[in-house]
Formats: C-alpha cells, structure tokens, sequence
C-alpha cells in the first residue's frame, strides 16, 4: 500500500515539474526589432517584463529609457498577450501577441488608432544577458 502512495506521490511530482517547466518565466529585459509590414526597415524594440504567474506586467519602447507600460498582461504557457494603450486619452492601441522560444521570443503587434493610424508589424526580441 506505501509503495502505491509513493508511486502516486512520485508521479504528481514529475508532472508538476513538467508543467513548470513548459511555462517560461519572461521577467527581465529584452530588446530586438519591430518589421513593420510593407516597409523595408527594421525599428528598434526593448521590452520590460515582470511576470507573476501567469500575470504579466511591464513597458515597451524603442530603448530602455523611451518606454510606454502595457496592460492586461498575460502568460499562457509559451504564449504571452498585452495592450499598450496610445493617444493622449487612450484612443488608440498596440496589441502584441509573442511566442516564447527559450530565451528568445517572436510575435505580431497591431496597432489601430484614429484613421490613418493602424498597422501591424513582425516583431522578433531576445532576452537582455544582464552583466
């Protein structure tokens, strides 16, 4: 009977260290590109994240002093979602959607606004090695 429990014990062990394991933890820095759709360019992007479980907060930008905070954060699994609200009164918005790959991350933002203000963009970031 004991050796069922520890098998059952060691079982729920692995599979909550597996489910860990498949979610990344995104908190830090990370900097990269913004491919804007039908343009040539690539913009600079950096990102601030701190993830609490499956809550996510932080800012983004073109650098690490020139950022906007994000809202309604969120981790699901490799897959993380937020708005940047944009506009003096918040009437427009950036919608960014990434997949995490280890320590890098790819993804799309959208971007809608008052006319002529929309788009959408590839945008591609690495984590910051912190010296």
């Amino acid at each position: 009977m004991k050796k069922s429990y520890l098998f059952v014990g060691l079982l729920l062990g692995a599979m909550l260290s597996a489910v860990a394991l498949s979610t990344p933890n995104v908190t830090g820095k990370w900097s990269g590109t913004l491919q804007m759709d039908g343009e040539n360019d690539a913009k600079p992007a950096y990102s601030i994240l701190n993830q609490d479980g499956n809550k996510l907060s932080g800012s983004v930008g073109p650098n690490e002093s020139e950022q906007d905070s994000f809202e309604g954060g969120k981790v699901d699994g490799d897959k993380l979602t937020f708005d940047v609200p944009q506009g003096p009164n918040s009437e427009g918005s950036i919608h960014v959607e990434m997949q995490v790959k280890g320590d890098q991350m790819t993804g799309r933002a959208t971007w809608s606004g008052p006319p002529p203000h929309s788009g959408s963009g590839k945008v591609s970031l690495k984590r910051v090695v912190e010296k």
